[in-house]
């Protein structure tokens, strides 16, 4: 398959003899290690996500030289087909097909944007970029290419949590045999930033309380403080354990995550008792329905 080029070197010819790159500038690599050397460029990655929230932002894929010159430096940037299975025009555009180092700088970016309505949840897509330059500026260890990939994230609004939601959990297989599925109703949280309060989570009478870190849109957590989830008595047929509570924390060996789009939560959650050990760590599942959802699930006996 052809390559598509979609951008042009711009060669500087004549200036050469009067300008230079400057080789007192020194380049930090991946391992910190200073540089001093030829005059090479690059993507900064060779494989990077940038997350799709609108059709408006432009993200930065940073290309990086290894010595600065006293004049703008101007480098194409073409699609590359076998490996992009994103459409120009379609799925992304970018801003511009040539990127400018400016006189005296080691980085610049090309400017890429994705459309939003394009992608579906569970879509893995991505573009291939090549930058074009003199053979002599490409260092083999690093190339030329860097692959982007989209990552569909809607934005964070907790109210997409709020609600009627259903519950299951590996924790039923060992405690509560006879529940497949068990029905909640969530509200925000008045005590804990962007924190909701699941209602009589595994067991009737107790809550517990999550909060949602939305700082990173390609690494959504979901964060839980120790709490009690019910009594030994209740959950261990009749067993007096430590202090009666069965508590639940956040494992540190696991993340907890939730996605925005498809209104779900995957999370981790270790059980123990206070002064007695752990119970064991258990996988649950909560997700956001409608009511219509809800209702029928509930004359189904759930």
């Amino acid at each position: 398959m052809k390559f598509r080029i979609i951008g042009f070197c711009a060669l500087v010819c004549g200036l050469f003899s009067m300008l230079s790159c400057s080789q007192d500038n020194v380049y930090h690599n991946s391992s910190n290690n200073l540089y001093e050397g030829a005059e090479y460029v690059m993507f900064a990655d060779s494989i990077q996500q940038i997350a799709i929230q609108d059709d408006t932002t432009y993200h930065d894929i940073i290309i990086s030289a290894t010595t600065a010159c006293d004049y703008d430096r101007t480098f194409g940037v073409e699609v590359v087909d076998k490996g992009s299975n994103a459409i120009e025009g379609l799925h992304y555009d970018l801003q511009s097909n040539t990127v400018v180092i400016k006189a005296g700088e080691l980085t610049s970016s090309v400017k890429i944007r994705g459309h939003f309505d394009e992608y579906d949840d569970t879509d893995s897509i991505g573009v291939m970029l090549r930058l074009v330059a003199d053979k002599n500026k490409i260092w083999d260890i690093h190339g030329t290419d860097t692959k982007v990939i989209f990552v569909k994230v809607c934005p964070f609004d907790i109210n997409n949590f709020v609600g009627p939601a259903k519950l299951t959990s590996t924790f039923f297989n060992d405690y509560m045999q006879d529940t497949e599925i068990r029905l909640l109703r969530t509200e925000l949280s008045e005590d804990v930033k962007n924190g909701i309060v699941l209602k009589d989570f595994m067991y009737d009478g107790y809550d517990i309380t999550v909060s949602f870190d939305s700082s990173n849109p390609l690494a959504p957590i979901l964060n839980m403080e120790p709490q009690v989830i019910s009594s030994t008595h209740e959950a261990f047929e009749g067993a007096v354990w430590g202090n009666y509570k069965l508590m639940v924390m956040q494992p540190s060996s696991a993340t907890s995550y939730y996605n925005v789009c498809q209104n779900f939560a995957f999370q981790y959650m270790t059980f123990y008792v206070d002064g007695v050990g752990s119970v064991g760590t258990y996988v649950n599942v909560i997700e956001w329905i409608t009511e219509e959802e809800y209702n029928y699930l509930k004359k189904q006996g759930y």
